[in-house]
């Protein structure tokens, strides 16, 4: 049986939002909503659940598709949703993408920061958002969450153009204060707005935990601001309803940093439901199509912390050019630099080297430093294709033999299992693909294939 809503929410509520409180009250006893957002770099004739579609999320930009489903399939038994070819995502979280086109800059952001990433569907969003050029730092702290965070990036995007670090965020600020163009902190909350699809978010609930939220919120807060550029955003997320959460603790960060309000009713104009105070933009289940969310933006306006020094991509060793002619399969047209860490070989932008040697010199935790190409899993066999490099655009297929396989094949590959053809492939590497998106590699010794599928991400069901 479900936990009821708290009386002591209710009550907070009726006395927050007296003219809306019982419609949430009542959503929250329903079932919630049920939305994707595809990926704008996979190609597909249609959306994998065109049979369910219940309406086109309309708050997201031209260049972006997202839809609500009528049921919630199983999405574990898709493919594509392992091939990173969509992204399940409430859609109150997608209107972040409204607030980015509200932001106007006036220079190309070169260093946004998404604080508290994981599971990683805002960072998907912000790598979409955000020009090729910017780099995105995308921070977990829990080591659990943090694989989680890794393996939806590489799979959306081969975390290109992207570093990936498990660190708390008083770790973070040495290495990042004052470089900071975007920096959004998605909080850990006390998931008011999530009870209708979240059991735990209703037992855990007490006035006990909101307060102790506030405390984590303002600690994560005062990290951030930090590490804001000058003339930098902030943008801050909450999926919860309070107002200790939300519009407090935005007038807590405004008399506290050098910072102003960016107006967010115009964002509140295309979504329907959504209410604009003068803090920030509120979405309540039961009024808008998706779950409790709440997103403010702030800009600085002075300096709170200056960069202690340039940051030099010194320390880092450059793939020799005889290991890169030896990548017959890598499409070399790209401008890109090229660094062996360990035994892989990532492709970094002249950008992310320097912030990349400057986070090693601060000994902080890489989860990933960018788009891994090549790895050597045998001294022998010397490298082969990285997992990381089918998910790249710019790379997919190219080079490589590539073997399409229905969806019962295709669900045995995800499982870890080997396959057999009886069209004998090139021997070697193989890309997997299904309806044309890679999925992973396999070694094909001819009618055989072995399971080359990373291990952790494998399918269990």
């Amino acid at each position: 049986m479900q936990t009821p809503v708290p009386s002591e929410l209710k009550a907070k509520l009726a006395q927050a939002y007296p003219e809306h409180a019982s419609r949430i009250v009542e959503a929250l006893e329903t079932p919630p909503s049920v939305s994707l957002r595809l990926n704008p770099a996979r190609t597909l004739s249609a959306h994998p659940f065109a049979e369910l579609e219940d309406g086109t999320i309309p708050w997201l930009p031209t260049e972006l598709e997202g839809y609500w489903l009528s049921e919630r399939p199983t999405f574990a038994l898709d493919p594509l949703w392992h091939a990173g070819a969509y992204y399940v995502q409430d859609a109150s979280a997608m209107t972040l993408a409204t607030i980015w086109e509200q932001l106007g800059w006036h220079e190309t952001p070169k260093l946004a920061l998404d604080l508290c990433a994981a599971p990683g569907g805002k960072s998907t969003l912000l790598r979409d958002l955000l020009p090729a050029e910017t780099l995105l730092v995308s921070n977990e702290i829990l080591p659990k969450r943090c694989k989680i965070l890794v393996e939806n990036m590489v799979k959306w995007c081969g975390a290109d153009q992207m570093i990936i670090t498990q660190e708390e965020p008083q770790r973070l600020t040495p290495w990042l204060q004052g470089f900071c163009d975007l920096i959004l902190v998605d909080a850990p909350c006390s998931g008011e707005g999530l009870m209708r699809r979240d059991e735990e978010a209703r037992r855990m609930w007490s006035p006990q935990l909101v307060a102790d939220c506030v405390t984590r919120q303002r600690s994560i807060l005062q990290e951030a601001m930090r590490m804001l550029a000058p003339e930098g955003v902030l943008l801050y997320a909450t999926c919860t309803l309070n107002q200790e959460e939300n519009d407090q603790m935005v007038q807590w960060l405004l008399d506290n940093y050098p910072c102003e309000l960016i107006d967010l009713s115009h964002c509140a104009e295309r979504i329907a439901g959504a209410c604009a105070t003068s803090y920030g933009l509120h979405l309540w289940p039961g009024i808008v199509r998706g779950e409790g969310q709440y997103l403010a933006a702030l800009r600085l306006t002075d300096i709170v912390e200056t960069p202690s020094e340039t940051h030099k991509a010194k320390g880092l060793t450059r793939t020799s050019r005889q290991t890169f002619d030896s990548l017959s399969w890598l499409s070399k047209a790209t401008s890109a630099d090229y660094y062996t860490i360990g035994e892989r070989i990532y492709q970094l932008t002249p950008e992310a080297t320097q912030h990349l040697a400057e986070a090693y010199k601060h000994r902080l935790a890489i989860a990933t430093p960018g788009l891994e190409i090549a790895s050597m899993r045998h001294q022998a066999k010397g490298y082969e294709p990285s997992f990381a490099l089918l998910h790249h655009p710019l790379y997919a297929t190219a080079g490589l033999p590539a073997l399409e396989l229905p969806l019962q094949e295709a669900l045995r590959y995800l499982r870890g299992e080997a396959l057999t053809t009886e069209t004998p492939t090139e021997r070697g590497v193989t890309v997997i693909t299904y309806r044309g998106i890679p999925l992973g590699l396999a070694h094909s010794t001819g009618a055989r294939l072995n399971n080359l599928y990373p291990k952790p991400y494998r399918l269990r069901i």
